[in-house]
């Protein structure tokens, strides 16, 4: 039976409105998986609700759902899902926005958006179960891990609040990433969510199915945990002594022109106490400062820039520091005003590293998106930035350690941090700076990120944020050192230094293998449509 825009919605405890209700308790279980809640084995059902309300049009015998319908139940998830999760943007202070009140209609406009991806991958899954007649809960994991790939690419590209980062908190889930990638854990979570729908419809083994996976994921990483304990380090591992320094420059001050120098202050007198206790302690090989540590451009300022350098000097020892750049790039005779966000490392002597500038920027915040296509958007303001993404990876070099360094939002996309691997980057480090979001969920949200980052590609992390949460990450996923929020803080730490994976050396090939298998499910189709499956002349009814 095809699709259309009306179909019978069922009646009774099948009904309209207990679909519509089966939606909103799926995006509410999958917030309540992420921070601040942290109820992470609720990823394992958060889209159970969804798709036993569902699971009726998936079959034959059962009422048929229109299209709009379909897509309005995904769509809700998502909309209920990301404003809960995402509420603590609502933080942003109005000093950061021209139009007052503007983040609680940009919120909604938020849900509205990333919903779709939900309600898309729901109505597609639908549409080729009824088509193919394969069962729907084979189809719909493997249709929502590949529509959950593609919202992370693009300009508005934004995978915050993929399932897989829900399980941050736990090592022992994450040591088959080194292997199947970001995505393909993705797939995990998902699949076990359609064993457990198809546990529920047929009272099965399914459900068994299902906790033996999760069971099965770790019991292993427990195995490769045990062999990988804490502190211990493979027959010639090298490693890398850092200092991480946060300052703790709060937001009502860092932009204020007339306490410019007080910051600068600040920042310098913090890193000098932070440097002198290391050096006490045993010294180090690497000082990391956060993301735009001083409310300027460092490496055009001749004022500040110099007090850095003497620093540099006078600890002999590389300085890894964010900053701001801004310089005039000229173009058929036009004169074009380029800003970047940026890292570098000071090197003592004078000498720096080439610079890093952030590739993916925050959309709306750092650059108004689409501007290639639509440049009168790059005219809208709403009080975000204007900066200009950079090209990389660019790999920097410091006390033996070869870097790739993230910067912020960057953290949240897996081939990022991978390209760094495969250039060579044997360490990652992240620049931030999360003050926007004050005492809320955001940080920790962004925090978990960086330890999928560092599990996946073998390789350490270490996070360095202005006003917290900074730590280190080892490459299987145990943090260590890990700071307070708002706390002016510091600490050394011996990183040991990674060494790749199988999923950092085969760049995305969980999402070819995902999509061979949808093909193949397109194909069988196919197939089933064009009746290859029955020869003609041999039809039952027709003999005697």
């Amino acid at each position: 039976m095809p699709l259309t825009s009306g179909g019978g919605e069922g009646r009774g405890p099948r009904g309209r409105r207990y679909r519509l209700l089966a939606s909103v308790l799926s995006g509410l279980l999958l917030a309540l998986a992420f921070p601040p809640w942290r109820l992470w084995p609720l990823v394992f059902v958060a889209w159970v609700p969804l798709w036993l309300s569902i699971d009726g049009d998936l079959r034959d015998g059962g009422q048929r759902a229109g299209w709009r319908q379909i897509f309005l139940r995904g769509w809700l998830m998502g909309f209920v899902a990301f404003p809960a999760m995402l509420h603590w943007l609502l933080a942003l202070s109005n000093e950061e926005v021209t139009i007052p009140g503007l983040m609680i209609p940009s919120l909604l406009l938020i849900g509205l958006y990333l919903g779709i991806f939900f309600g898309a991958a729901l109505l597609f899954a639908t549409l080729l179960a009824r088509w193919s007649r394969l069962d729907g809960v084979l189809l719909l994991p493997l249709v929502t891990a590949l529509v959950e790939w593609l919202r992370s690419l693009g300009p508005l590209g934004f995978p915050w609040g993929t399932a897989a980062f829900a399980l941050a908190p736990v090592p022992p889930l994450l040591q088959t990433t080194p292997f199947w990638g970001f995505w393909g854990l993705v797939f995990v979570v998902l699949l076990v969510n359609g064993l457990v729908v198809a546990g529920l419809r047929s009272k099965g083994p399914l459900l068994a199915a299902a906790a033996l996976l999760v069971a099965g994921l770790w019991i292993y990483g427990e195995g490769v945990l045990a062999r990988h304990r804490p502190g211990e380090l493979e027959p010639g591992q090298e490693t890398i002594r850092t200092l991480v320094v946060q300052p703790d420059i709060r937001r009502r001050i860092k932009w204020k022109r007339h306490r410019r120098e007080e910051v600068i202050r600040t920042v310098l007198a913090h890193g000098e106490d932070a440097a002198r206790q290391a050096a006490d302690g045993g010294g180090f090989d690497l000082f990391i400062w956060p993301e735009t540590v001083f409310p300027l451009r460092l490496l055009s300022d001749r004022g500040v820039l110099p007090r850095v350098e003497a620093m540099v000097d006078s600890l002999e020892t590389p300085f890894l520091v964010g900053t701001q750049e801004a310089y005039w790039v000229l173009s058929n005779e036009e004169r074009t005003w380029v800003a970047h966000n940026s890292a570098l490392i000071l090197y003592p002597g004078g000498r720096q590293s080439p610079v890093q500038r952030k590739m993916r920027l925050v959309p709306f915040s750092e650059r108004m998106p689409l501007q290639k296509i639509a440049p009168w958007l790059g005219k809208i303001d709403f009080g975000q930035s204007n900066f200009y993404p950079g090209e990389g990876p660019v790999i920097l070099e410091a006390g033996g350690a070869r870097i790739g360094c993230l910067i912020c939002f960057e953290s949240a996309f897996p081939d990022l941090a991978r390209d760094f691997v495969r250039a060579g980057a044997d360490l990652l480090v992240l620049l931030t700076n999360d003050f926007w979001f004050g005492r809320s969920a955001g940080p920790a949200q962004h925090a978990d990120m960086s330890v999928l980052r560092a599990v996946e590609n073998r390789v350490s992390l270490v996070r360095c944020a202005n006003t917290g949460i900074s730590f280190v990450v080892d490459p299987w996923g145990r943090v260590f050192h890990e700071t307070s929020l708002f706390a002016r803080e510091s600490f050394v730490a011996t990183v040991p230094l990674g060494s790749g994976s199988f999923a950092a050396r085969h760049p995305d090939w969980e999402i070819r293998w995902l999509t061979v298998a949808l093909l193949l499910a397109v194909l069988w189709g196919g197939v089933r449509k064009l009746g290859f499956r029955k020869r003609p002349g041999k039809d039952p009814a027709n003999e005697e």
